[in-house]
């Protein structure tokens, strides 16, 4: 009986152990980064054994520790870039500025455009470096802006390109050639003994074009009437320096210069003979 009682508290401390052993075995640590994976793990532990936790004999039940990690993959989305309400192209100027009927000088001024007010760009015309605007608060009336001063806002690649207008046909009013303040007798030989009227400048067109470099094609027309009857001819000189010369009664004149864009360009017309010269009559042009 003592030999037995001396193995069998040994041999029961053992068991005991044991048991405690196998159920340590079963605690487990798992770190979950997120919600799903910790549903995921307790998912697997629980099922350990092949049956249910709940019918588990406690001292086989799984005891789960789960430490919660930060996501550090979690990114800021950016916020889209939100599209103009409208999506209009817009025009202000930096400096007072004639809106035409056409790219130049020679079409009427219909609209002037202030610093400060905004208006509706429909269209352009890259060649000549205008815009075409819808005149503000005149809905549907339109006129061509000079783009030197003009200050775009929006994407210009949405408006249509328009073809370049012709120039305004000139408008000639026939006016009587009246006669000198000295009237030469039948017998008289002094018909060149002053100086001729000055004639008057009825109209003057310019045509721009590009030249390259920078540079542009003035192309003018000048049509006048001849207010004297004793010239030898007409002179038409420029601010560059230019000098042409027309045959006596002559009305009318073309030239062509290349200058830098945006030059203002002078044009002087006088009428000569051998007494002298008659006061020179002039009109200016520029091409942007």
């Amino acid at each position: 009986m003592n030999t037995a009682r001396k193995y069998a508290i040994p041999l029961l401390i053992t068991l005991v152990l044991f048991t405690l052993a196998c159920g340590l075995e079963n605690i487990q640590v798992v770190e979950a980064p997120n919600l799903e994976a910790t549903i995921t793990a307790q998912a697997v532990l629980l099922q350990q054994g092949g049956q249910p936790a709940a019918v588990q004999d406690p001292a086989q039940q799984a005891v789960i520790v789960v430490t919660a990690t930060p996501d550090g993959n979690t990114v800021s989305q950016p916020v889209p870039v939100q599209p103009s309400a409208t999506g209009d192209v817009t025009v202000t100027v930096t400096a007072v500025t004639n809106c035409r009927t056409g790219p130049s000088q020679s079409f009427n001024v219909v609209y002037e455009m202030p610093i400060g007010q905004a208006a509706k760009v429909v269209a352009k015309n890259s060649y000549s470096g205008y815009w075409i605007i819808e005149i503000p608060g005149k809905s549907g009336q339109t006129c061509w802006l000079w783009g030197k001063y003009a200050v775009i806002n929006g994407d210009t690649s949405t408006l249509k390109e328009v073809a370049t207008p012709t120039s305004p046909a000139p408008t000639i009013t026939n006016t009587p050639k009246p006669t000198n303040t000295v009237q030469p007798t039948a017998t008289s030989t002094t018909a060149a003994a002053v100086a001729p009227n000055a004639p008057q400048i009825l109209t003057s067109f310019v045509t721009c074009s590009d030249a390259g470099g920078g540079n542009r094609n003035y192309a003018i027309e000048l049509n006048w009437a001849d207010n004297s009857n004793n010239e030898t001819m007409f002179v038409i000189t420029t601010s560059s320096n230019r000098l042409d010369g027309k045959s006596p009664n002559a009305t009318s004149h073309t030239l062509t210069e290349v200058l830098p864009a945006g030059t203002n360009l002078t044009v002087s017309l006088s009428a000569q003979n051998g007494t002298g010269s008659s006061a020179p009559v002039s009109t200016s042009f520029s091409c942007p």
